[in-house]
């Protein structure tokens, strides 16, 4: 069989129908006169050729209503791919996507864009390589984000494929991939392409939400050895790194790991950006006096702070944040006179609003005495967990299993003594 397998007669009324209604916006004369041609010839290649070439035909996928005629209309025509070549049949499904993904019609953008996503969707669910359907993806993403955000919000098919299921602080059990990273190993798709997938999420999910800074993450995780670390690299670990200090709370989890990713870690080697990555250090295991040094050794926060945008206010509020939690860590019971010292704050009576913010931010779990002016840590996560940590979790575990003995024996010794005879 050729590399353009024969139409079935079959199909051919449904095929001459369909051509019928792409006729009414083509821009060719000729049109329904080439493609019944190609329909008589059983050339399904050509078919598909001649009605993207088009620069009208498709129009009337725009047009139509209800959207599903639509969308119905256009698997008919993605059908055809299946009955030519293999390779044909890749080039004709990403002309095709080129099609509809830069089709130019006036009106509404965010009916045009929801338009283009469903009759994208219908390319990305009948094709089997991985790869086609990462840079599907992609293209539909960069459409709903330009056009439609609320395509990609959770609860939207679109929104829910992106949706990360670990925005949570809350501790995990052992490492857990991240949905989108699963389905792209399952695909076996390339780095390159998922680069190209998380740089479309970026745009798409919104400026500084913690989704955006998700997908930067997810980037520069990509990049496994300082070798490999090119310019664009570089320039998303610079935005992984501002996120991170921008809001270091929401991503904790996420984000606790980032100072041994080899692309955050490449910014300490390049002039413009190592001060960039002395803060960011700071912000992963400092605290507000390690904090308020660093500024000062390093020319003051128009050095620091201002190249990038940065608040010295909100600095201020986060590092104040972590430094509770570094010191929560580190003790049980914590006297309001310590936290104060800790957090620099110029009065006690600023502790147990800071430690509201604390537990609020889902980093902390602890109540306040105040009677004896002490904070009682429940739980706390970790911001750096090293051979320091590993001997406080020795010392908690050694403790509490003396303390486990002293139950045991004390329950032996009291079982022991109403056995005695009276």
């Amino acid at each position: 069989m050729s590399s353009s397998s024969t139409i079935v007669n079959v199909a051919e009324d449904a095929e001459l129908r369909l051509v019928r209604v792409l006729s009414q916006t083509a821009k060719s004369e000729s049109f329904i006169q080439d493609c019944q041609a190609c329909i008589r010839n059983g050339n399904a290649a050509q078919l598909v050729q001649t009605v993207v070439k088009d620069d009208g035909a498709l129009g009337a996928l725009f047009v139509m209503e209800p959207a599903d005629e639509a969308v119905s209309a256009f698997s008919l025509l993605t059908a055809l791919l299946t009955r030519v070549g293999r390779e044909e049949e890749e080039s004709l499904a990403k002309q095709l996507a080129d099609a509809v993904a830069g089709y130019q019609i006036p009106g509404d953008g965010d009916v045009v864009a929801q338009r283009k996503v469903s009759l994208l969707s219908v390319l990305y669910n009948m094709r089997g390589n991985g790869t086609e359907k990462c840079s599907l993806l992609a293209r539909m993403v960069e459409i709903a984000g330009a056009n439609n955000p609320g395509l990609l919000e959770q609860g939207k098919p679109l929104g829910d494929i992106l949706h990360d299921d670990l925005d949570s602080n809350l501790p995990t059990v052992g490492p857990k991939t991240p949905r989108i990273v699963a389905m792209l190993d399952a695909w076996q798709v390339p780095v390159p392409n998922r680069r190209a997938l998380y740089l479309s999420a970026v745009r798409g999910v919104g400026a500084g939400s913690p989704r955006e800074q998700r997908f930067l993450l997810l980037f520069v995780e990509s990049y496994k050895d300082a070798k490999g670390v090119d310019d664009q690299g570089l320039a998303v670990a610079k935005e992984a790194a501002l996120g991170a200090i921008i809001d270091p709370v929401s991503l904790f989890i996420h984000q606790r790991s980032m100072l041994s990713m080899p692309a955050i870690q490449a910014l300490a080697t390049q002039q413009e950006t190592a001060t960039l990555f002395g803060l960011l250090k700071v912000f992963q295991e400092g605290k507000l006096d390690d904090y308020h040094s660093f500024i000062n050794a390093n020319g003051g926060e128009a050095q620091v702070l201002k190249p990038y945008g940065l608040s010295s206010e909100t600095c201020i509020r986060q590092m104040r944040i972590l430094s509770l939690c570094s010191l929560s860590a580190e003790h049980e019971e914590i006297p309001y006179s310590v936290v104060a010292k800790t957090l620099l704050l110029p009065s006690e009576d600023e502790v147990e609003s800071w430690v509201i913010a604390a537990v609020s931010s889902g980093l902390l779990s602890a109540k306040m005495d105040q009677l004896q002016q002490k904070v009682m840590v429940e739980r706390c996560v970790v911001r750096r967990f090293d051979t320091e940590q590993w001997k406080l979790l020795q010392s908690r575990l050694k403790e509490w299993k003396q303390n486990v003995g002293g139950v045991i024996n004390g329950l032996k010794q009291s079982q022991n003594g109403s056995s005695q005879p009276i």
